[in-house]
C-alpha cells in the first residue's frame, strides 16, 4: 500500500496499531512516539544525596522523599493535571494503564483495581508526610515532577549547569517489581480530505518527505533548517541553532505534527544524556504497562469520557490532598461505572474482538 512512499512505510507498526482503524480501515498517517509515557523526572543529585538506589521499594521512595524535603525544598512537585504523579505511582503498583483486557477479551478499568486504589492511598500518605509542592524544578525548589518522556529533549538542555535530570526507575511494591506508563505510540495522526488522485499522491509525497528518518538531509532540514542560516555545527557535528534558528524553527512552525520519521534518542551536544536515557529505557521498557484501549473506539468515551474523567480526577485529587477519604473514592467509582464506565468496557470489548 505504501510501496511508493518508503518513509511512511518505515513508520513503526506500533504507531499504526495505536492510531487505530475505523471499520477495519486505516484513515490516517500516525505520528510515532517512544514507548515510555508519563515519567517522574528527578533532580538526580537531590535524590541520590537522600539515599536513592537502584532496586528501591515503595518504603525506600517514601523515606527518600521525607529526607530530601526540608525548609523550602520539596522533593515531590505536583503540576496541574498530573494528579500528584498518579500515573507514575499507579504503574509502579502495577495497576492497569486506564484499561486492561483479560484472556476472554473482557475490559477492566484501572479505577476498580485494588492496585490503583493502593497507589492513590500511597500518594495520600506521601503528601500527608509533607513531601509535596507544585512549583519550580530548575531552581531546586522541587526535586521531581511528572511529565512525558519526550520532555527529555528540553529537560537536559534547560538544566545544563543547574542540575542533572534523570527519569526515575520504578520502585517495587510488596516485593513485586514496579512498571512504568506505556504511552500511546501514536501521538496523533494526519487525515487527508477526499480529493483527486493526483492531489492525494502529491500530499502523500509531502508527508513522505517529512517522515524521512534520522540522519538524512531531509530530517535535518525539517528539524533544524538550513546550515549556515538556522544552525552551525558543534565540535561533535551536532547542529547548534543560530539567532535566526531560535525563532525560525520546528517549534514555532510545527510541521513535524503533519508527519515525522521514527523517533530516536538525540540531545545535540550531550552524548552522556543519551547514554543515560538509553540505559534507563533498557531497564524499564520490559515492564511498561500498556492501555489495552489504545487504537480502539468507544462511542460512550467519545461522548462522555471527558466528563467522567473529570469526576475521577477531582476525586483522586481530593483524596491525595486529604479532603476526601478512600470511601469517597469507592462512591465516585460506582458513579463512574453507572454513568458510562461499564458501557465503555462493553464497547471496547466489541471493538477489540472485531480488530483482533
Amino acid at each position: 500500500m505504501l510501496s511508493g512512499y518508503p518513509n511512511l512505510a518505515g513508520i513503526p507498526t506500533d504507531a499504526w496499531r495505536d492510531m487505530g482503524r475505523i471499520g477495519g480501515r486505516i484513515y490516517g498517517i500516525p505520528l510515532e512516539r517512544p514507548l515510555p509515557g508519563s515519567t517522574l523526572w528527578l533532580n538526580q543529585g537531590m535524590f541520590t544525596d537522600a539515599g536513592m538506589t537502584d532496586g528501591w521499594t515503595s518504603e525506600d521512595f517514601a523515606a527518600v522523599a521525607a529526607k530530601a524535603t526540608h525548609g523550602r525544598t520539596y522533593v515531590l512537585g505536583a503540576a496541574a493535571g498530573s494528579l500528584f504523579g498518579n500515573a507514575v505511582h499507579a504503574a509502579a503498583h502495577n495497576a492497569p494503564n486506564t484499561w486492561a483486557v483479560d484472556t476472554k477479551g473482557v475490559f477492566h478499568p484501572h479505577l476498580t483495581d485494588e492496585r490503583h486504589k493502593a497507589a492513590v492511598a500511597y500518594q495520600a500518605a506521601l503528601r500527608k508526610s509533607g513531601a509535596d509542592l507544585g512549583t519550580l524544578f530548575l531552581n531546586g525548589t522541587v526535586g521531581s515532577l511528572q511529565d512525558g518522556f519526550g520532555a527529555y529533549q528540553s529537560r537536559y538542555p534547560d538544566s545544563k549547569g543547574l542540575l542533572t535530570p534523570a527519569p526515575a526507575l520504578p520502585y517495587s511494591v510488596g516485593g513485586t517489581p514496579g512498571g512504568i506508563v506505556a504511552a500511546r505510540r501514536s501521538f496523533g495522526y494526519t487525515i487527508l480530505k477526499t480529493a483527486k488522485k493526483e492531489r492525494i499522491e502529491m500530499l502523500l509525497r509531502l508527508l513522505d518527505h517529512l517522515a524521512a528518518p534520522f540522519g538524512t538531509k531531509e530530517w535535518e532540514l525539517s528539524h533544524y533548517g538550513l546550515e549556515g542560516v538556522h544552525f552551525t555545527r558543534g565540535t561533535d557535528g551536532s547542529p547548534e541553532p543560530t539567532g535566526l534558528g531560535e525563532v525560525e524553527n520546528v517549534t514555532n512552525l510545527p510541521f513535524r505534527y503533519l508527519a515525522e520519521g521514527p523517533q530516536v534518542l538525540f540531545v545535540p551536544g550531550m552524548p552522556d544524556a543519551v547514554r543515560a536515557l538509553h540505559d534507563w529505557q533498557t531497564k524499564v521498557v520490559p515492564v511498561a504497562v500498556r492501555n489495552a484501549a489504545y487504537g480502539l473506539k468507544s462511542a460512550t468515551e467519545t461522548a462522555q469520557g471527558t466528563t467522567l474523567k473529570a469526576l475521577m480526577d477531582d476525586t483522586i485529587t481530593a483524596v491525595v490532598a486529604g479532603r476526601a477519604s478512600m470511601s469517597d473514592y469507592d462512591t465516585a467509582v460506582a458513579r463512574w461505572r453507572a454513568r458510562g464506565g461499564d458501557r465503555m468496557a462493553e464497547e471496547y470489548a466489541r471493538e477489540y474482538a472485531a480488530n483482533s
